[in-house]
């Protein structure tokens, strides 16, 4: 039998029919088929995300001006316009480090809009210009603080510079080797000088490469990486055999016989030599060298509520910021500050306050 006999014989309305449930099993199969694309897409996006840098948090108090302090209610309206609030205190140590509050374009704001430096004569237009190249310096980070930090400094340009030659992570050394390589391209303009000994020595004279530790030096309390992950099994603060010689608690107070708090446990230790080392994985939260008091210290926060604080050191090997494995070395014995001779005074503490301190001896199991 003939196609165009059969076709006769079937009435209009029911081929109509059947053409139409053909068009929708059609378009239903080419739904199933995308659906099917974008899962496994979705996949392949949830595995590559992996690879995203861990936010920065801020964790700290800066110590800011008078003149700047009064700024800080244009600081919070604009961090929270921007969408970078968690960021205030980093914002106000930056700009600590940039004009102490004491100029007009307050965050040195000018530069990103491609003016002369101090180009901006109002401080609330400086701040809004700041804030917002700083937030869009973040993104591009992808929430590298330090990162960021740098790139305000020398410009967006840093960043890129370092995903293709660092994995789009920050380091002194690939800073220094950045200046380096665009003060040679630009030195012929005369625009730039060796702010510090440091980049006359290694000719990096393009910008700051002292930029993050100078405005680290301003948070108290530091950046703290997110992905920290603290073992929770301290090791001792001196690896070698140990002599304690003061315990936790009331005791006779060395220089003037009173009874006071020791708020700590110590240690005997070699001045200048004995290595100090972190009991834990942590992050460098305030490094303080001084004379008085704990002499020479350092503060490593492990997680939330739990903190190391190592007192009286000879020398310091750390810097605010830094990542701490247990077992790093952060300085060596010593005896500065108010101290009777070379030992380890060694807290803990739970908050980065003084104060703070719970007896040390159950987590170093003493």
């Amino acid at each position: 039998m003939s196609w165009s006999l059969l076709l006769g014989l079937v009435p209009r309305k029911v081929w109509l029919w059947l053409i139409g449930i053909v068009g929708v099993l059609f378009v239903l199969q080419m739904v199933l088929f995308a659906s099917a694309i974008t899962t496994l897409i979705g996949f392949e996006k949830s595995d590559s995300s992996e690879d995203v840098q861990s936010v920065d948090a801020v964790n700290g108090t800066a110590q800011v001006s008078a003149e700047l302090e009064n700024y800080r209610p244009l600081f919070e309206e604009y961090a929270a316009e921007y969408g970078v609030s968690d960021y205030v205190e980093l914002l106000l140590a930056k700009t600590m480090q940039e004009s102490g509050g004491r100029l007009n374009d307050v965050m040195q704001a000018s530069e990103s809009l491609g003016l002369p430096p101090n180009t901006i004569e109002d401080p609330e237009r400086s701040i809004k210009v700041g804030i917002r190249y700083f937030a869009n310096m973040l993104e591009k980070a992808g929430g590298d603080v330090k990162l960021t930090l740098q790139a305000y400094n020398f410009g967006g340009g840093f960043i890129d510079y370092a995903n293709t030659n660092n994995d789009g992570e920050y380091s002194k050394e690939l800073a220094i080797e950045f200046s380096q390589m665009k003060y040679q391209e630009l030195k012929h303009t005369g625009m730039y000088s060796c702010i510090r000994p440091e980049s006359a020595e290694t000719g990096a004279c393009y910008g700051d490469i002292g930029y993050v530790e100078a405005v680290l030096g301003y948070l108290k309390g530091g950046v703290v990486e997110s992905d920290i992950e603290p073992t929770g099994e301290w090791v001792m603060p001196i690896s070698e055999s140990l002599t304690q010689t003061s315990d936790y608690g009331m005791r006779s107070d060395p220089f003037d016989g009173t009874s006071t708090m020791h708020r700590g446990i110590d240690f005997a230790c070699t001045n200048a030599v004995t290595p100090i080392q972190s009991v834990d994985h942590g992050q460098v939260v305030e490094v303080e060298r001084k004379q008085s008091g704990y002499g020479n210290n350092v503060l490593v926060k492990h997680e939330e509520g739990l903190y190391s604080h190592y007192a009286h050191l000879y020398a310091i090997s750390v810097q605010n910021g830094d990542v701490l494995q247990k077992g790093s070395e952060i300085g060596k014995c010593g005896s500065t500050g108010n101290s009777t001779g070379p030992h380890l005074h060694f807290e803990v503490m739970t908050k980065n306050r003084y104060g703070s301190d719970v007896d040390p001896a159950p987590y170093l199991g003493l």
